[in-house]
């Protein structure tokens, strides 16, 4: 059960048809006691700070109740009841029986092994759905986490904003060692400024510390800024996301469902970024941002593809050398040209049909730049690619042959500026995944890789 502390004799013993029995906490918006309701069971209530007068807070308490309601309700607290025009403006919610992330790893340490994997998966499922909402949170931190008997929530939309709402600009708003760098620069905060926040907690789950520390409110907003990340013991497919999350520009961050997608892709027996060669370039694992493994052109993982049909045999390698697991993969196409031209194909995966039509997304590490940033590639007509910051690059696709059994597209006429033609090479691990490599005309060690992930 989360701590609770006696009521001060400012506090009211009641609230409508609350009683008060203690405090759970203060925040910057207001005091959230523990309540009883009518029924007898336990409520958490939110007293706002503001005076009878203070309209812009009474504003954004409803903007909070909006926010709350619009997300999935498993993966928040939901708002029963909330009085916004009395002298004393109060929301009442479930009550969530369990202490927060930080109270969790103040008493009993770091989250480690399947527990820290746990919270990577709540915390980031959670962060998906309230995206998906349309919900900025914009304090999303440990103590915002709550550990409950019944599974992992995100509370405290205080300062939350919805996305098709008028963004605001100027002073921070969070806590200062859970802001990113673009709240600090006054820009306004989207989705990937939440990212950030996750990898943050993700970083203090695992090491009971800050990524950033520093003794000054101010030091540690430089440090954010400027400085390096403290990421404690995180490893393999973790830490490499934690790094990507923690890009400067939130461009180059993936969104909550890539950062989903690749904690789920993970299956047993599969090793994680850790266990791949750092030095080289090549497939990674799905949202996986590790320096990917370099292989010969002509032992690149896939079906071979021949202009009526393709074969693979049980000994092709799998991703970074690895066997893919499975004996036998048969690709029946038309013609390659037809993948591209008409975006209809069909793959016969242990004996079932699928299609590898429409478009395909993820996230892209580009190690000798040291840069990670969104990909995007449309196989139906017409056949393109996007991809960079902001997805400001852009090219046609068109099929091309050459040896690998990988399926080999050519990157041409591109647009945008530092962007450059190339070759694509496709591995296809499903119907829904696939891993992808980017090689640059004429400049073989200039090359970056990543998964996808099917959208549509």
């Amino acid at each position: 059960m989360p701590d609770t502390s006696p009521l001060r004799p400012e506090d009211p013993p009641r609230l409508g048809d609350y009683r008060l029995d203690g405090r759970l906490g203060v925040g910057g918006q207001g005091v959230v006691f523990l309540g009883v309701g009518a029924s007898g069971g336990p409520v958490a209530v939110k007293l706002l700070h503001a005076r009878v007068d203070d309209t812009s807070a009474r504003r954004a308490f409803a903007r909070e109740i909006e926010a709350v309601r619009r997300v999935a309700p498993f993966c928040t607290a939901q708002v029963l009841d909330a009085d916004l025009d009395g002298d004393r403006p109060y929301i009442v919610s479930e009550y969530v029986d369990g202490p927060s992330l930080r109270e969790h790893v103040t008493a009993a340490g770091p989250r480690t092994g399947g527990d820290l994997d746990r919270v990577a998966v709540g915390t980031a499922t959670a962060l998906a759905a309230i995206h998906r909402a349309g919900v900025v949170h914009r304090d999303f931190k440990p103590g915002n986490v709550l550990l409950g008997s019944d599974g992992l929530r995100v509370v405290d939309f205080g300062i939350s904003r919805l996305a098709d709402a008028t963004a605001t600009t100027g002073s921070p708003i969070g806590t200062p060692a859970y802001i990113a760098p673009e709240q600090l620069k006054g820009r306004p905060a989207g989705p990937a400024a939440d990212v950030f926040c996750w990898a943050l907690t993700l970083v203090y789950a695992a090491s009971g510390r800050h990524a950033y520390t520093a003794d000054t409110h101010a030091a540690v907003m430089a440090r954010i800024l400027y400085g390096t990340p403290d990421l404690g013991p995180l490893n393999g497919l973790l830490k490499d996301l934690v790094v990507a999350c923690l890009a400067a520009d939130p461009a180059d961050r993936p969104d909550a469902g890539q950062v989903l997608s690749a904690l789920l892709d993970r299956s047993p027996g599969r090793p994680g970024p850790a266990a791949q060669d750092p030095a080289a370039p090549g497939p990674i694992a799905s949202g996986s941002t590790a320096r990917p493994r370099r292989e010969p052109e002509d032992t690149l993982p896939g079906a071979r593809l021949d202009a009526g049909r393709a074969d693979a045999s049980a000994g092709h390698a799998g991703t970074g050398g690895r066997r893919r697991g499975r004996a036998r993969v048969v690709v029946l196409v038309a013609s390659l040209a037809a993948l591209v031209a008409v975006g209809v194909a069909w793959v016969l995966i242990a004996g079932g049909p699928r299609r590898l039509d429409g478009t395909w997304t993820g996230i892209a590490r580009y190690p000798s730049a040291g840069r990670v940033f969104p990909v995007e590639i449309r196989l139906a007509a017409p056949a393109r690619m996007r991809w960079g910051a902001d997805l400001h690059c852009s090219g046609r696709l068109t099929p091309a042959s050459r040896p690998g059994g990988v399926l080999v597209l050519t990157l041409d006429q591109v647009k945008g500026d530092a962007c450059y033609a190339g070759s694509v090479s496709i591995t296809w691990r499903g119907e829904s995944a696939a891993d992808f490599a980017v090689t640059r005309e004429g400049e073989q060690d200039a090359r970056y890789s990543g998964s996808l992930t099917r959208t549509n």
